[in-house]
């Protein structure tokens, strides 16, 4: 199951690139995946991205865990 987001938009690209070291997948790999999704953008002007889009990629990478909410 995926850690809860620090911000209620959903995950910063840092808490995305943790996610990806404790599975032991390529940020780029991730990325690439990931691919052109819907952002959120937080007061501070940074990038939030969606928990929804974070599984989804996950699942595509083979690396599931849990329940995924996939919509797309």
């Amino acid at each position: 199951m995926l850690p809860t987001p620090k911000d209620t938009l959903g995950y910063s690209r840092e808490e995305i690139e943790a996610i990806c070291r404790i599975r032991k997948i390529s940020p780029y790999i991730f990325w690439k995946a990931f691919g052109v999704n819907t952002i959120a953008v937080a007061a501070d002007g940074t990038s939030r991205f969606y928990g929804c889009d974070v599984e989804r990629t996950l699942y595509i990478l083979k690396s599931k865990d849990g329940k995924y909410h996939v919509w797309d």
